[in-house]
């Protein structure tokens, strides 16, 4: 398949009444931790500038399962506000196609974590997904494999989830202590899965009670049409896109969770594709046409290439008819090609304080 499309087409896309806020989310790894059991003592650690002056206690490698086979190890950090009492709770569920080869803690991850226990928000930073490169593959393996296997991650996720919560005190995901889930990138993918339509249990969680329902999933660069199994998965795409992305699904997701949805453009340079609404890569993932509906009332096809932006903006189409789009935003221009960068990072702790505040 051939690529199209480079930052001055998206760039260009800017202009007229669907121009947005510029603004970005979440980090772009989460190291896999070499975790003992239960997590260590906890420290205070200094958290650097930032509005409050207050100080952040940290918790790394507090395992949340036993790792199958071949997976990473199941851990999260966690930063605490030192004086909060029983605060919010935000749960970060980075981008696991880095986070599991990054060999160390995400330092954006890490950063936007202090920066939120900070302004008073409870925060775990989530290590997933597998880890053996013969898992990490999709393409040469029965697609009946991938969709088990992806399955598996998104209760993996929603166990994560499940013990952050616990850990971090009674009550969260009432209304006295709101709970927010964060994705990027595949973490995006499977934080909204796990979240907006429910997992089944994870076998090793150490949670074993339901994952407290959050009241926003702050999702960004998400893959949403499935671009990481190419064309590899023939008649079996529609059933891995319905396990590894809520879009199919989005008529049956529930009304009560406030969605915001984004794409850092500048990350996703050289990711389009060149297909129609008729092409196999569509109808083999969407054989009922109601995601290329999406996408045309986007204006995805008008370039003859889709990208991660047309497929963001598509995807929010399909949240919006729904009633469950709080926002779409989307990063264009020069800056933060690679991670988040310190003016996203603001923007994200700020959107996710709004969010958790009385």
């Amino acid at each position: 398949m051939g690529l199209a499309a480079g930052p001055q087409r998206r760039q260009d896309r800017l202009s007229g009444p669907r121009a947005l806020v510029a603004t970005a989310l979440v980090a772009t790894t989460g190291a896999v931790l070499a975790a003992c059991s239960g997590g260590a003592t906890p420290g205070l650690e200094p958290a650097g500038p930032r509005p409050s002056g207050t100080s952040v206690l940290v918790t790394s490698g507090v395992r949340y399962a036993a790792a199958p086979p071949g997976w990473s190890d199941p851990t999260f950090d966690l930063y605490l506000p030192a004086d909060a009492g029983q605060p919010p709770v935000a749960v970060i569920v980075p981008d696991a196609a880095t986070g599991a080869t990054a060999g160390g803690r995400g330092a954006d991850d890490v950063a936007l974590a202090r920066d939120l226990a900070a302004r008073g928000v409870a925060t775990a930073v989530v290590h997933w997904g597998v880890e053996s490169a013969e898992l990490r593959a999709v393409v040469g393996r029965p697609a009946e494999d991938v969709v088990e296997q992806t399955a598996r991650t998104t209760a993996e996720v929603s166990c994560a989830v499940a013990v952050a919560a616990a850990r971090t005190g009674p009550r969260v995901g009432t209304p006295a202590r709101p709970l927010v889930v964060v994705g990027h990138g595949t973490g995006a993918n499977a934080a909204a899965t796990a979240v907006l339509l429910g997992a089944p249990p994870f076998p090793s969680c150490f949670e074993p009670g339901a994952t407290p329902r959050p009241i926003a999933a702050v999702l960004w660069d998400g893959d949403w049409l499935g671009a990481v199994a190419e064309d590899a998965l023939g008649d079996g795409a529609a059933s891995f896109l319905t396990a590894y992305s809520p879009w199919p699904s989005v008529d049956a997701l529930p009304r009560r969770v406030h969605v915001e949805l984004g794409v850092n453009a500048n990350r996703l340079v050289g990711q389009a594709v060149e297909v129609g609404p008729t092409s196999s890569y569509l109808t083999t993932r969407d054989p009922g046409g109601t995601l290329t509906d999406d996408l045309a009332r986007a204006g995805a096809f008008d370039d003859g290439a889709l990208d991660p932006v047309d497929v963001t903006r598509a995807f929010a189409v399909g949240l919006r008819d729904a009633g469950l789009l709080g926002r779409e935003q989307e990063v264009h221009g020069e800056a933060d090609p690679e991670t988040m960068g310190p003016r996203v990072r603001a923007l994200v702790a700020q959107s996710v304080v709004e969010l958790t505040r009385p």
